[in-house]
């Protein structure tokens, strides 16, 4: 018995660890003010960092939490956001979610930052990738997806070209 608690007790104290050091390397607004500008053909914050739509989303209402979430963090706030170059000031808007915290919207869609894209900016891992039980897109200026033909030579998501499932196994 001591050792199956040891071991539990051990993996518990390892993902604690693991999940302190992704934290550091997925942005985030930490609820501070979030910017929003244009980047080519695509919608980033004011560091260059991605942010995606899901499909799955409707009515301005989040259907991404928990473990979804964890992979495709809300881009959230606590003051209003702002619009860089490109942006459609008017068209910024937020939500609150079901934890009780505000994200960011465009256009009526929630936005998102990719787990995978991590903290590097022009990281375009999660364009055009289906997980969740939706697909996900970067966002135009118009707030509609792009595709990722549409997207052009901006995109840097080491994928080969193929358009596949984009990190399954969520």
């Amino acid at each position: 018995m001591r050792a199956l608690h040891a071991v539990v007790v051990g993996a518990l104290i390892g993902l604690a660890v693991l999940a302190a050091g992704c934290g550091g390397a997925i942005p985030s607004a930490d609820g501070g003010p979030a910017t929003l500008k244009l980047d080519g053909r695509y919608l980033v914050d004011a560091q260059g960092h991605s942010v995606y739509l899901f499909e799955k989303d409707e009515d301005g209402e989040s259907y991404c939490s928990d473990a979804c979430a964890a992979v495709w963090p809300p881009l959230e706030t606590s003051t209003a956001p702002q619009a860089g170059a490109g942006v459609q000031g008017g068209a910024l808007g937020m939500i609150k979610r079901d934890d009780g915290d505000m994200q960011v919207t465009y256009h009526g869609h929630p936005l998102y930052y990719y787990a995978a894209d991590a903290s590097t900016p022009d990281r375009t891992k999660g364009e055009d990738i289906e997980q969740f039980g939706a697909d996900w897109y970067l966002v135009s200026a118009q707030g509609d997806p792009v595709e990722k033909s549409d997207s052009g030579s901006k995109s840097n998501s080491g994928s080969g070209g193929g358009s596949g499932g984009g990190g399954g196994g969520y």
